[in-house]
């Protein structure tokens, strides 16, 4: 039976899995070229890992804050540094280009 649809030689792992074939896409005249892989994109990270130093006093307030409001540390570290910067403008304004390219290469993960 002559079919117009190209046919595709999957291999087990591509039917059982779901991982890609790297079988040549079969037509009634032969093989066809594969295009290139496409350059995985950059996916947005839903936190950014960072370090910092917090007095001894502010850090054991913190601490004990963070048990008896039954909260996350992250949690509290938002809510606190989203209320602070709401009033300040400086936080609002644009980075220049060079320390933009350098702070926000930071908000994506690299691709595998």
């Amino acid at each position: 039976m002559t079919s117009t649809r190209p046919r595709v030689a999957a291999s087990a792992d591509d039917l059982i899995y779901g991982v890609e074939s790297t079988a040549v896409p079969l037509t009634p005249t032969g093989p066809v070229a594969l295009p290139p892989p496409a350059e995985p994109e950059a996916v947005p990270v839903s936190r950014v890992v960072f370090t910092n130093q917090l007095k001894p006093d502010v850090y054991r307030e913190l601490r004990q804050y963070e048990y008896w409001a039954h909260m996350e540390l992250h949690e509290v570290l938002h809510e606190a540094l989203v209320a602070y910067l709401a009033d300040k403008p400086e936080a609002k304004k644009a980075l220049p280009p060079k320390v933009a390219a350098k702070t926000l290469k930071r908000l994506v993960r690299k691709p595998d």
